[in-house]
């Protein structure tokens, strides 16, 4: 079902939510966690170039059918000759109380029929914007799920698609600093 509904977003004409967080990351590694519904019916989860992923979201879907096809008709070996770039965005598809591992390298034992996980509770997300790599983790146990590259030639955003309905909770990671009260001369101050 999981494949199925995949084929579905570039097959025919879906009404698809794309989410793309307001705060852009250009440097360093950042890492952010979410928790998805289990009973979405497709939740796709990642980060991607900011002005390639408006561009997604305002292209008509006519363009990225599979029987749109950007080729210019004849064969110059033009295509050819490109060098292959990483993708402008990267995203764990998520459905149904499950991950679907079809593409890139999988970081952990598949279920026997090589195609998906169960879904954690928690999905983290890192992003090494200079390596122009992501990871996906059980936020839970920090056992990664996958990880593929991602173009970082700009400013890269968190992202989430919704189709057919989901939901998700985004989680800020706070660490817990102990705060040390020392008393001065009768005021409080913490350090």
């Amino acid at each position: 079902m999981l494949f199925a509904a995949e084929r579905l977003m570039t097959s025919c004409h879906l009404s698809v939510d794309l989410v793309i967080g307001d705060v852009a990351v250009t440097q360093g590694k950042n890492y952010w966690a979410c928790c998805v519904d289990p009973s979405s019916y497709l939740v796709k989860v990642g980060v991607g170039l900011e002005s390639k992923l408006q561009e997604w979201f305002q292209v008509p879907q006519d363009v990225v059918s599979p029987r749109y096809d950007p080729d210019s008709g004849h064969d110059s070996g033009a295509e050819d000759t490109t060098v292959e770039a990483p993708p402008p965005y990267a995203f764990l598809t998520i459905g149904m109380g499950k991950i679907l591992l079809s593409h890139g390298t999988a970081l952990t034992a598949r279920d026997p029929n090589g195609c998906t996980v169960p879904l954690p509770p928690r999905i983290g997300i890192c992003l090494d914007y200079e390596q122009g790599r992501v990871s996906f983790y059980d936020a839970v146990s920090f056992r990664g799920l996958w990880e593929c590259g991602v173009d970082c030639s700009g400013p890269v955003c968190p992202a989430f698609c919704f189709i057919g309905g989901g939901a998700l909770h985004l989680q800020e990671l706070v660490a817990n600093k102990q705060e040390r009260k020392v008393t001065i001369g009768g005021l409080a101050k913490l350090d």
